[in-house]
C-alpha cells in the first residue's frame, strides 16, 4: 500500500484541562474520502482543525507526505490543503460574489489556468445568479455554497469540510457529491468532511471514523465489516 497522505502518532490536545482529542495511530490514505462523525463535543472540528495547522497538539506527531506538519511552509501547506471551516469570516470591505471567487481562488490556488477552474465551478454550481451580489449580504447558507464552490475551483490535493451539509438542501448535496465523487475518484483528491450524521455521505464515503470524547471507537469502511477500533501498542 502506499504510503497515506497523513499519519496521526500518539495526539492529545487539551483545552480548559480537558482533552478533546487523543488519537493513537491514524493514517489516511490519497483519493479517499474519510467522514468523522460523532456527537457535538466529540472532536470533529479539531481533529480538521489539527490536519490544517490551525489547532497545535500537546504531543505526538502529524505528518503530511512524510514531513512533520509543523515544520512545513503555511505557503507550501495551503497550496495542497484546502480547509472550509463551520464558521465562515465575512470581509469587512464590500467584495461582489464573482469578486470573492476570483480573489480567493487565485490567493489560494498554484493551478495554471485558474479562471477555466472558476468558470466550470460557478457552471456546475448554478452561482451565475449570484454573482454580482455583495458577498457580505448573503444569507449563511448562500456564502457556504459560494466557500464549497472556492475549495473545489483551487483544485488541492486534500480538500477538510468542517459540518459537512450544513444549510444544504437536497438539490445542492446531490450536486456536491457528484463534483466531490469525480475529484476523489478521478483526480484522486483526498476528502476529509466531518459531520453529525453520516448517511447523506454514503456516495462518496470510503472510510467512516466514529469519535467519542476525542477518541476513536470505530473505523470502518464501505465495503468492509464494521468492526471497533483497536488502539495500536504503545
Amino acid at each position: 500500500m502506499k504510503n497515506p497522505i497523513y499519519s496521526i502518532n500518539k495526539i492529545s490536545i487539551s483545552k480548559n484541562n480537558k482533552r478533546t482529542l487523543d488519537i493513537r495511530k491514524l493514517d489516511i490514505h490519497r483519493g479517499s474520502c474519510y467522514v468523522i462523525y460523532g456527537d457535538i463535543g466529540s472532536g470533529k472540528s479539531t481533529l480538521l482543525n489539527l490536519l490544517c495547522k490551525k489547532e497545535p497538539a500537546s504531543n505526538g506527531a502529524v505528518f503530511y507526505e512524510n514531513s512533520d506538519l509543523n515544520k512545513i511552509s503555511a505557503r507550501s501547506f495551503n497550496s495542497d490543503v484546502y480547509h472550509v471551516p463551520q464558521g465562515l469570516k465575512i470581509p469587512w470591505f464590500k467584495v461582489s460574489v464573482e469578486g470573492y471567487i476570483n480573489k480567493m481562488v487565485n490567493s489560494h490556488s498554484s493551478i495554471t489556468d485558474p479562471k477555466k477552474g472558476i468558470k466550470n465551478i460557478i457552471n456546475k454550481m448554478k452561482l451565475n445568479k449570484y454573482l454580482e451580489r455583495d458577498y457580505r449580504k448573503l444569507s449563511d447558507g448562500e456564502r457556504r455554497w459560494v466557500e464549497l464552490a472556492v475549495s473545489i475551483a483551487c483544485d488541492t490535493k486534500v480538500l477538510l469540510i468542517d459540518g459537512f451539509g450544513q444549510y444544504l438542501g437536497e438539490e445542492r448535496m446531490n450536486i456536491l457529491t457528484r463534483i466531490l465523487y469525480r475529484k476523489i475518484n478521478f483526480d484522486g483528491v483526498t476528502v476529509i468532511v466531518s459531520t453529525h450524521s453520516k448517511d447523506r455521505l454514503s456516495r462518496i464515503a470510503s472510510v467512516f471514523i466514529r469519535l467519542e470524547q476525542g477518541k476513536i471507537v470505530s473505523v470502518r469502511s464501505k465495503k468492509k465489516y464494521s468492526a471497533p477500533y483497536k488502539k495500536s501498542k504503545k
